[in-house]
């Protein structure tokens, strides 16, 4: 769908409803950047503690703990008051971790919490476009989630907005749709820069091994 994946040191908003899948796809991102990629990661979360999301993890047989004690993979835990100071100082921790561990791959989850330390849209956007300047200098090629609600027309039209999504160099939406007395999930990529991406909507399931995008539009032709 991305014609070959995220373009490197690129920033990507990762939006969707609650349970459409977002937490599952950073992690996965994650891991098997780790283990397939050489890539090690970083996780920052504003809610989820690393025990939480090591516990994810095994769900589908990641050991991102034993990624964690091989410098692969590190979990760090912000309350969302406490980035803003440490971006203001230039990354503190954060910027710590990236370098001794090298990461290549980072998640900030999620940006809605973020943004929400804002009385204004101007404070907002200084602050994230600063904060955006320090992932790029750092080298990572990063996953921002953001919380989204899908209007009655989205999955049809593809209208979808988001307040920052013109700041990213990407914006991947994740669905989670009612389909007669169950639901289905889909993904479609709403824009990437330096890539001819794919503009079909996809369903994706949710496998043993992490999430699965089915070939061509599948259930989603019949909702």
């Amino acid at each position: 769908m991305l014609q070959g994946g995220l373009p490197r040191n690129s920033i990507t908003l990762l939006c969707g409803a609650s349970g459409s899948g977002k937490t599952l796809f950073t992690l996965q991102y994650l891991y098997k950047g780790a283990i397939e990629h050489d890539e090690p990661g970083v996780y920052i979360s504003f809610s989820e503690t690393p025990e939480a999301i090591y516990r994810h993890g095994k769900v589908f047989g990641w050991d991102l703990e034993g990624l964690a004690a091989k410098n692969k993979f590190a979990v760090i835990r912000y309350e969302p008051h406490e980035v803003v100071r440490i971006i203001e100082e230039g990354g503190g921790l954060i910027r710590d971790t990236v370098e001794s561990l090298g990461a290549k791959r980072l998640v900030i989850d999620s940006l809605t919490a973020y943004e929400l330390l804002f009385d204004n849209d101007y404070k907002r956007n200084e602050s994230i476009l600063y904060l955006f300047e320090l992932l790029r200098k750092w080298g990572t090629t990063s996953l921002l989630t953001s919380e989204s609600w899908v209007v009655p027309s989205a999955i049809t039209t593809g209208v979808v907005g988001d307040r920052i999504g013109f700041l990213t160099d990407g914006i991947i939406h994740l669905y989670y749709v009612r389909k007669g007395m169950g639901k289905v999930r889909a993904l479609e990529v709403i824009k990437m820069r330096d890539t001819t991406h794919e503009a079909q909507l996809r369903q994706f399931e949710l496998v043993g091994a992490g999430l699965k995008v089915c070939k061509g539009a599948g259930a989603l032709g019949r909702l």
